[in-house]
């Protein structure tokens, strides 16, 4: 099976796809391009005519409007399926009369949703200002005599930070403050502070209740929707100026997807964080030494399993759907569904929590999957009634008994009323109601249904582990009794919990397959379960995982390396700034590196002495960049604008320069202006300093031609140069910034410096290269001796 990649001997490999050189200007500018990738599942995800089952883990970043981007013959469907409506209705999920409601509001087009991103403060600051300024100009927007209402907070989203907006295409077209709304999303979303996320979405890890000290794992994360509402729980405390004890890994099974997760969450640069690439159901035991103590498996606080579904909730978007749904996604993907939550189970600590959620609302996927693994995991696990949380969220109970229906259509009580023997083998009996279902509370579990407040469909579950489960579970208990635990009764235990893993698996009766694709033309937000075209099958195909790139590491930086002091001297950073949890991407003798920082509890794990099981694909908020173009004195490393919200705190005032409004202005508007185009206080300020990387800070309350939204002040990392500034933040937020503020577009980069920088950035290109080749012969020339 390889559902979900990588195993746990993968080995330990940082990687990252392979680029093209890009030119020193882009350097400069920070200015990344992510692809995203869509994931097809055979015998797992969506079921087509092919029998190819197809996943895409949709779990919002929808965009702005769902008519945006339908193909042509979405104007085709006919938002009608009477196998899909006669088989909910046997379920008897809601009464006759409400089920019609329900089945009229599947076919209405999903209102689009939004969630206000970043730190607390960051948050508030854009909450308010939506509030204040587009909220009251678009109060009276009448077209064609009808009047249509202005964004609005989600009654059951916290602190007013998830908003819907109804508005069709049309409407953008017609409206101009609809229109101008809608170009102040697409900006603040491509610079992080939003993101286009499907409201239910956001209710599992709104669930998970999570603190900033606890160790977060999201088994099946990709895009990374949930993945940053995680990463914004664990860093609540960010005003505190702490940094959190807490980490956050977020696994996906496909390579290419699990670079999702970097591009989804690159705004929140938490030092907590880890993508890693593995098979869910087989995600590794890796041991882990805590402040000395034995290395023990390591257990997560919270675990999320928002498991791959046929997501027959995501019909109002997902309009395929009408043509072609089927009860075979369901019965293919039970087994998968059960494995992933079972190994969440395992690797959460007594008294964690884990959730567990589909966009599905069929029983098969929620309920029976939620009942088999109580089960096996034997009272350890308890479903916990969370009917106090969310208030505001309007919400049905689980089922306790339920219907099974074959591929064919055949309702069973039992799988030996399959004639078909090879069908009958493979048929998952836990499919079935168990006997004990009224005992299990599955009344506790959570069904969203998208007539109860204008939203897609969903099913949440939580869960508390009450017992010992695992051999991780017991050797936790005996180290608290202060007993010493032997690695291979460990080894033994680890691996008969991995034998309850397999036995759900020959179960099943067969492997399940992954197999990935890629689409082309303009990049859409990624999202999780999606339908793919049935013509898309011919598309080109790769395989889940990557093996075998050889790119350089992430290595741990010694405390002493001379680089280090000389950012420390050249900034004057705090003398209590940890000098031993920096990470470098290159080997040692390459100019052209980057320096990252990770926490406390992400240096443990890459510490930890079986690290090699782990796959890891990205860690670490990237602080410093070797400038790409050639520097007389000064200081080479020049800050990142991801970095600069945790180094702000920590840089002396040598590098720091106070500039007004209109300075702002030129600053972000001109490509390279001079310095003598500033005010005299900022030129001397400038002189006294020397060439390389500053910080510019901005207080815009008192500049009485702001506009009402750049009031909140601001701090930008920018190249001081033999003449001129730079910048240095990627394109599309100096746009987003230029256009908020001055509503203006910035200048382009004259084709001079342009190429100048191109000649600068071969040269050293070429200087790293011969670097690296002097090192490879030294190392030969010592081999031999």
């Amino acid at each position: 099976m390889d559902v979900t990649s990588r195993g746990n001997g993968s080995g330990f490999n940082f990687q990252k796809r392979a680029r093209k050189p890009v030119p020193p200007f882009h350097l400069l500018l920070c200015s990344f391009h992510t692809s995203f990738y869509t994931m097809a599942i055979k015998k797992g995800g969506r079921y087509n005519r092919k029998k190819t089952l197809r996943d895409d883990k949709r779990d919002g970043s929808a965009p702005y409007d769902s008519s945006d981007r339908k193909p042509s013959h979405y104007k085709d469907i006919v938002k009608e399926n009477e196998n899909f409506k006669s088989y909910y209705k046997s379920q008897n999920i809601l009464s006759d009369s409400e089920f019609e409601t329900f089945y009229s509001a599947l076919q209405t087009t999903l209102p689009s949703t939004f969630r206000i991103t970043g730190s607390r403060s960051a948050a508030v600051q854009i909450r308010e200002f939506i509030e204040n300024v587009y909220v009251p100009e678009m109060q009276n927007v009448i077209v064609d005599g009808e009047k249509y209402q202005p964004p609005s907070p989600l009654a059951w989203y916290p602190d007013q930070l998830g908003w819907q907006v109804n508005a069709s295409r049309a409407i953008l077209r017609r409206s101009a403050e609809f229109k101008k709304f809608h170009k102040f999303i697409v900006a603040e979303t491509e610079a992080g502070n939003l993101s286009r996320q499907e409201a239910v979405s956001m209710v599992p890890p709104l669930l998970m209740d999570i603190k900033p000290h606890q160790w977060v794992l999201d088994m099946c994360a990709a895009p990374g929707s949930k993945t940053a509402q995680i990463i914004e729980a664990v860093h609540a405390n960010d005003l505190l100026n702490e940094e959190p004890t807490g980490l956050v890994v977020a696994n996906d099974s496909d390579y290419k997807r699990s670079h999702m997760l970097v591009h989804q969450t690159k705004r929140l640069q938490s030092p907590c964080f880890m993508a890693t690439n593995h098979d869910a159901t087989q995600f590794p035991n890796v041991h882990v030494h805590k402040e000395g103590e034995q290395a023990l498996a390591w257990q997560f606080d919270r675990v999320l399993c928002d498991v791959p579904c046929s997501g027959d909730g995501t019909l109002r978007k997902n309009e395929k759907i009408w043509n072609d749904w089927g009860n075979g996604a369901a019965i293919a993907l039970h087994t998968v569904q059960v494995q992933i939550f079972l190994r969440g189970a395992q690797l959460l600590k007594v008294g964690g929590r884990v959730v567990y959620s589909t966009c599905s609302f069929n029983p098969l996927e929620n309920e029976a999957v939620v009942a088999e693994v109580l089960r096996l995991a034997d009272g350890a696990l308890e479903i916990k009634d969370v009917s106090d949380q969310l208030p505001a969220l309007k919400r049905h109970h689980g089922l306790s008994t339920w219907k099974v229906m074959t591929k064919d259509g055949q309702y069973i009580n039992s799988v030996d009323e399959i004639e078909d023997s090879r069908q009958r083998s493979r048929f998952p009996k836990s499919a079935f109601p168990p006997a004990n279902a009224d005992s299990l509370h599955l009344d506790r579990c959570l069904r969203i249904y998208p007539h109860d407040q204008d939203t897609g469909g969903f099913f949440v579950a939580v869960f508390e582990k009450v017992k010992p489960m695992t051999a991780a579970d017991r050797a936790q208990i005996a180290k608290s009794e202060g007993k010493e635990v032997s690695w291979a009764e460990v080894e033994k235990a680890e691996a008969e919990d991995a034998s309850l893993l397999e036995s759900v698996k020959a179960a099943a009766g067969e492997d399940v397959e992954v197999e990935t694709e890629t689409t082309g033309g303009e990049i859409a937000i990624p999202v999780k379960r999606t339908l793919e075209d049935n013509q898309q099958k011919d598309a080109k195909k790769s395989k889940p995982d990557v093996p075998g790139i050889k790119e350089a590491p992430f290595d741990l930086m010694k405390p002493d390396n001379p680089d280090i002091d000389e950012i420390r001297n050249f900034y004057g950073i705090e003398a209590d700034f940890p000098r031993d949890q920096f990470l470098l991407r290159s080997e040692e003798v390459a100019k052209n590196r980057s320096i990252y920082y990770i926490s406390k509890s992400v240096k443990a794990v890459l510490e930890a002495p079986d690290i090699e099981r782990l796959h890891v694909v990205n860690t670490g908020v990237r602080l410093f960049v070797r400038q790409g173009s050639l520097v007389e004195g000064g200081c080479p490393f020049r800050v990142t604008s991801e970095g600069l919200p945790m180094l702000e705190r920590i840089i002396s005032e040598r590098r720091r320069v106070h500039i007004n409004h209109a300075e702002l202005k030129t600053l972000l508007t001109q490509a390279f202006p001079t310095i003598d185009e500033f005010e005299p206080a900022t030129q001397t300020r400038l002189a006294e300093m020397e060439r390389g990387c500053c910080i510019v800070h901005i207080d815009l309350s008192s500049a009485s031609d702001a506009a009402p939204e750049s009031i909140i002040p601001m701090t930008l990392p920018v190249w001081r140069g033999k003449t001129s500034l730079n910048v240095l933040i990627n394109k599309q937020d100096k746009t987003s910034l230029c256009q908020r503020i001055f509503n203006l577009t910035p200048e382009k980069t004259p084709a001079h410096l342009q190429e100048k920088a191109t000649a600068n950035y071969l040269k050293k290109v070429e200087e790293d290269k011969k670097a690296e080749e002097d090192r490879l012969a030294q190392e030969k020339e010592d081999s031999s001796v």
